[in-house]
């Protein structure tokens, strides 16, 4: 089997789990979070948890992009690699360590998922950036698909980083619990980070037009549009002064 065809294979398995995902976490809540189990018995404090969960898409992609015997010396691939890796430093490394709540703990199954999800990931992307016979044309960076892409990736990388700010400031020091989150996109939903990186997977989708970032785009939309459902939910059940006015996950609309 080559390795073209492998990642054929996996792109199709990709999609197909992503239409099993979205069904599925309609009936079931990944626990992790405020969902998180109490009586989980397998779990890591959450900074290094996050870091093995996360660090595998900045490594796939980087490794895959230059040991597969594409295109990787041309300057459209080398654009996206480094889109790439800007994004997965900030959420692999910079967001974990900045992040208060270290003493949480995560579930082990939920960090193992994210191992494989995220090394299938970033081989996916990695491999498309340089195999794409579009990208190979350095004309594509003044395309309209590239231009308004990266304008909807950096909208929705302002969007995310915005949102995770405020979570992060939402405690004093020491403080424990929940409350409600204001400012910024909470003004109008309630899981405006989940938005937010929904938002920038589109744009890299059409910024690249490539299917393995379409597949992803997909993935984040099954993935994350139901769990900021129970969000949503969890929130209105838990507050009794939740704003009435808030939706979930898109502005005035869900």
């Amino acid at each position: 089997m080559t390795l073209d065809q492998i990642y054929h294979y996996l792109l199709w398995f990709l999609i197909g789990f992503s239409g099993l995902t979205f069904i599925s976490s309609f009936f079931y809540t990944t626990p992790y979070g405020r969902f998180k189990k109490a009586d989980e018995k397998f779990e890591l404090p959450s900074l290094p948890g996050w870091l093995i969960m996360e660090f595998p898409c900045l490594v796939a992609c980087l490794v895959t992009f230059f040991t597969t015997g594409g295109n990787s010396n041309a300057l459209v691939p080398l654009v996206f690699l480094c889109i790439w890796q800007a994004h997965y430093v900030y959420r692999s490394i910079i967001f974990p360590l900045r992040m208060r709540d270290r003493g949480k703990k995560m579930p082990i199954g939920a960090v193992l998922f994210g191992i494989g999800f995220n090394s299938l990931n970033g081989f996916l992307n990695g491999y498309a950036f340089t195999h794409s016979g579009h990208l190979l044309n350095n004309d594509w960076l003044a395309s309209p698909w590239f231009i308004i892409g990266a304008m909807i990736m950096i909208a929705g990388l302002s969007i995310n980083i915005n949102s995770d700010n405020i979570l992060r400031n939402l405690r004093a020091p020491g403080e424990t619990g929940y409350k409600i989150p204001q400012g910024g996109f909470y003004r109008w939903i309630s899981v405006p980070n989940y938005f937010g990186e929904i938002v920038e997977w589109i744009g890299l989708a059409m910024a690249a037009c490539t299917p393995a970032a379409l597949a992803f785009a997909l993935f984040s939309i099954a993935n994350l549009l139901p769990r900021a459902l129970a969000h949503h939910k969890w929130y209105v059940k838990t507050f009794p002064d939740y704003p009435a006015n808030r939706k979930a996950i898109i502005p005035f609309i869900l």
